[in-house]
C-alpha cells in the first residue's frame, strides 16, 4: 500500500500551481481567480455588468450600493444600511465572469478582501479534492487508524 500524506498531496499541488491560502498574497490570489472566472474589476465608470460603489444620503449617512443598473438603484434590493453584507453577491458576479466596477478604496477594504480568500479556499480546496482523487487512482491510501 502507498501511503497517502498531506505532504504528498500539498506536493502535488505545488505542482499544479495551486498554493495555500493562507501563504499566498492577495495579488496572486486575484490572479489565479481572474484566470479561472473571466472576470474583470475596474475602477471607472464604464459598461459593467454590475456596480458597487457608495453614497451618501441627503441627511449625512453612508449607503453601500450594488446593482446591476447604476441608472435605475432599487432601493429596497441594491442599497445596504451596513457595509458587512454589501458585498454578498460579488462571489456571483466574480464566478459568472463580470465586468465589474469597484473603487479603489473599496477594493482595500475588509469586506472585499473577505470575498477574495473565501473564493480562492473553495478553489483551493475543489484542487485538493481533485488532487486525493487522483492519488488514490494511483493507489495511494490514508493509513489506518488506531
Amino acid at each position: 500500500m502507498k501511503t497517502l500524506t498531506e505532504e504528498l498531496i500539498q506536493e502535488r499541488l505545488e505542482d499544479k500551481g495551486v498554493t495555500v491560502p493562507h501563504e499566498t498574497s492577495q495579488d496572486d490570489k486575484m490572479s489565479k481567480l481572474k484566470e479561472i472566472h473571466n472576470f474583470n474589476i475596474v475602477n471607472d465608470w464604464q459598461s459593467c455588468d454590475v456596480y458597487f460603489y457608495t453614497d451618501e444620503t441627503s441627511d449625512g449617512y453612508e449607503i453601500w450600493i450594488a446593482t446591476e443598473d447604476e441608472k435605475n438603484v432599487h432601493i429596497n434590493e441594491d442599497v445596504y444600511y451596513y457595509e458587512t453584507s454589501w458585498f454578498e453577491k460579488l462571489a456571483d458576479y466574480i464566478r459568472d465572469g463580470a465586468q465589474i466596477y469597484i473603487d479603489q478604496y473599496s477594493q482595500e477594504g475588509y469586506e472585499y478582501e473577505e470575498v477574495i480568500e473565501a473564493l480562492y479556499e473553495e478553489w483551493y480546496m475543489e484542487e485538493h479534492d481533485v488532487v486525493v482523487d487522483e492519488l488514490g487512482d494511483e493507489g495511494y491510501e490514508y493509513p489506518e487508524s488506531e
